[in-house]
């Protein structure tokens, strides 16, 4: 029962330092770099999209930065396994997380008094069978020997989505209820969503290797999987909306399978494009387009979603940036997120030079920086001040190519 109440009590005291630093000027400095693009409930807090310069005080082009959160436990001390079992574990070290961000990273990220339920990039695949591997040493995932479409005639044992039995389903009610029982009146919980891409839980379910080899050999059976993932996330939707009874901005797709060369690009408009833009028309929009691969030359290809597309990210290390950025032709807001190389840098001088070539692409389109491409694999305070450091050149030298 001590336990307990020790960490109720600290919780309690995270909850008032939050609150404290929400209401601080710093933060609302933040806030009006986003305006109404604000979406609280997406569960990274730097997935935003920007809104023109012409709408907000401070000119330059906004910067979000973040770890993902192995690295945060690491750099914490604290256990990543109790932290996606435990929801005492979770939003403990989630509130701790914001508030080390929110005074460390001196960015535009805001602080938000929504607490988002996220259980990791194997939530989807789970609730077709895929069994979660968790660890120590890394955030839960999947592997390819755990797929469960071994062969294609396995595809008709793949059981109906259960919102409250299906896989990491019951862990996700389980957060939502005690954490509910834990937040402040004024503060919100959002309950897990669908983030993957159908054809990213498609690698998940056939694995990626057996998946390709279908697209050359047996298409047909490709469509038939894909209609199931992207029904299956409809429904999966409608049940979430009937369980906190209200719509939310749900419409991510988290894609980093979607990659050239490991598909091309006549295979991602086959067989990816029909499926997001399915989602797009139930949504009414797609809110963030992600991958980490290459995708420069789905540009053309990922234009042709027939509704509107908040924001696609541009990976300086493996885009082509430039083709990406002139194929885009404003049509989308874009994050440009800066790697290992650019950040770890310390000469200002090739610094300035990066940061101002950067900028010369962009000239007076609606984008932002995202520095997410460095994740020190133990980081340490010197990690953190190596982030600082660079946040803070990449503002400086944007506001003097502004005229501040």
């Amino acid at each position: 029962m001590s336990d307990n109440n020790t960490i109720y009590d600290e919780i309690k005291n995270l909850f008032d330092q939050k609150s404290l630093l929400y209401e601080s000027d710093e933060n609302k400095r933040r806030l009006q770099m986003w305006g109404p693009n604000i979406c609280p409930d997406e569960y990274l807090p730097g997935i935003i999209a920007p809104i023109p310069a012409n709408k907000r005080k401070e000119k330059r082009i906004p910067i979000t930065a973040d770890w993902d959160r192995i690295q945060k436990a690491k750099l914490l001390k604290f256990d990543i396994i109790d932290y996606y079992k435990d929801p005492r574990q979770y939003l403990k070290w989630n509130l701790k997380i914001d508030i080390h961000r929110f005074l460390n990273f001196p960015d535009d990220t805001p602080l938000l008094k929504t607490v988002p339920i996220f259980l990791g990039i194997a939530f989807e695949p789970s609730l077709f069978g895929v069994e979660v591997i968790y660890s120590k040493d890394h955030e839960p995932l999947f592997t390819s020997e755990g797929a469960v479409i071994k062969t294609r005639k396995d595809f008709l044992k793949i059981p109906s989505l259960n919102f409250y039995t299906s896989g990491l389903m019951p862990l996700a009610h389980k957060f939502y209820e005690v954490l509910n029982t834990l937040v402040p009146k004024d503060y919100q919980v959002i309950f897990h969503k669908w983030d993957r891409a159908p054809f990213g839980v498609a690698c998940g379910l056939r694995s990626m290797e057996n998946l390709l080899m279908d697209m050359v050999e047996e298409p047909k059976f490709v469509h038939q999987l894909m209609t199931m993932i992207t029904e299956t996330r409809k429904e999966f939707t409608r049940e979430r909306r009937r369980l906190i009874g209200k719509e939310e901005i749900e419409s991510s797709l988290a894609n980093d399978e979607a990659s050239c060369p490991i598909i091309s690009p006549r295979m991602y408009e086959e067989f990816c494009l029909p499926y997001e833009d399915d989602l797009a028309r139930f949504y009414g929009n797609i809110r963030w387009w992600h991958s980490c691969g290459s995708k420069s030359s789905f540009i053309s290809t990922i234009k042709k979603i027939s509704c509107p597309v908040g924001v696609i990210d541009l990976n300086w290390w493996n885009d082509d940036v430039y083709k990406a950025i002139k194929e885009l032709n404003g049509k989308i807001p874009y994050h440009i997120r800066l790697g290992e190389n650019e950040i770890m840098q310390t000469n200002q001088d090739i610094i300035r030079n990066t940061i101002n070539a950067i900028l010369s692409i962009t000239e007076n389109d609606n984008c932002m920086f995202r520095i997410d491409g460095y994740q020190p694999s133990n980081p340490t305070e010197e990690d953190v001040h190596t982030m600082k450091r660079f946040i803070n050149s990449v503002k400086e030298i944007s506001e003097k190519r502004v005229g501040y």
